[in-house]
């Protein structure tokens, strides 16, 4: 690279990041349409853009385009594994996983969310929404008695957790109060 491209590349490093900022704005500020319309010029700027994907995926799940916010997702996904700097990009790949088991339990097709948790809770034991989420779909399954399992393999990672601690206590609290 000679010295004459690399003032180019930096603007356009700052040009992606700049366009960045304001998605993740419009995201915050629940801009859904506005938002997934400019993640369009992000994807468009860099094919293998993790970030683009990923906003998009969560603007179309917001506008309930369940099939096309899985498809983003996995977009996402697959450039987070493409990425050189992987070991950075494993919270993103975390959030990314739990997404997608998410918008699998907004379509209640809790089977293959809570084997996407489950795949989840494999590779990173300790990432604690995995087991938050896979705890509540058995909470809206009905089935406490699993979801306070879940809670309980998720304080075996982490102990102090102060939501999976409530949520055994109200668990517990419900499980035992209900009539034989």
């Amino acid at each position: 690279m000679n010295a004459k491209t690399l003032p180019l590349k930096l603007k356009g490093i700052y040009t992606q990041w700049k366009l960045l900022q304001e998605v993740q704005e419009l995201c915050s500020n629940k801009e859904w349409l506005a938002c997934s319309a400019l993640t369009n010029d992000l994807i468009a700027k860099s094919s293998n853009d993790f970030f683009g994907h990923y906003y998009k995926g969560i603007c179309l799940t917001e506008l309930r385009l369940y099939e096309d916010a899985l498809e983003s997702f996995k977009i996402a996904l697959k450039n987070v594994y493409k990425n050189v700097f992987p070991k950075i990009m494993v919270e993103h790949e975390q959030d990314t996983l739990l997404r997608i088991a998410h918008v699998y339990r907004l379509q209640r097709k809790y089977d293959i969310a809570l084997e996407k948790l489950s795949d989840l809770i494999a590779k990173h034991p300790s990432y604690m929404f995995a087991y938050k989420s896979k705890a509540g779909i058995y909470i809206d399954l009905n089935n406490n008695s699993q979801a306070l399992e879940t809670v309980n393999l998720g304080l075996k990672q982490v102990p102090k957790d102060e939501e999976l601690l409530n949520t055994r206590k109200q668990l517990i609290y419900y499980i035992t109060s209900q009539n034989p």
